[in-house]
């Protein structure tokens, strides 16, 4: 077999292939407060409150997708060496319509930046505050409260919105 023919069967696979999407998550503290934010007229979760987060764009690796969606979103600029993984979520999404999707969550926590918090995306995100890890909103996404105590806890990994096969 050729090298093009082997090529050809590679990306033949691969088109089928099954593709999850990958997010990454911000984890800022201000002593025992984590900065949240309230989803505003984006058609998922509206009125929820979840972490400073973005989808990995794919070409980059993550720590920069991270830093990516830390400038993008909150207005601060961080360094690879500011970031930390502390959890990792493989995540059932599902969504209005029957429509749903599997996703690999990477939360970091963000040791040191620079620049002032402020919300750059007042279309999507209606409030950002800190809010103590020990009183935190009653309408936070359960997800992302799952990530925050696995994280609390040091425990690396865990799984969401598998029903059953939890």
């Amino acid at each position: 077999m050729s090298t093009d023919q082997m090529l050809a069967l590679f990306a033949a696979k691969e088109a089928t292939r099954f593709k999850m999407k990958v997010g990454v998550f911000a984890i800022v503290m201000n002593e025992d407060k984590v900065l949240l934010l309230r989803r505003f007229q984006t058609g998922i979760a509206d009125g929820r409150y979840v972490l400073p987060m973005g989808g990995h764009d794919g070409k980059e690796p993550l720590t920069h997708t991270m830093i990516r969606e830390a400038k993008e979103e909150i207005n601060i600029e961080v360094r690879p060496e500011d970031l930390s993984v502390c959890h990792v979520m493989h995540r059932f999404h599902p969504m209005p319509n029957g429509f749903s999707f599997e996703q690999m969550d990477v939360y970091f926590k963000i040791e040191g930046y620079a620049g002032e918090i402020h919300n750059n995306e007042p279309d999507r995100c209606d409030e950002l505050s800190f809010y103590p890890l020990d009183a935190l909103p009653e309408k936070l996404e359960p997800f992302i409260a799952q990530a925050l105590q696995c994280a609390r806890h040091g425990q690396f990994y865990s799984e969401f919105g598998f029903g059953g096969y939890q």
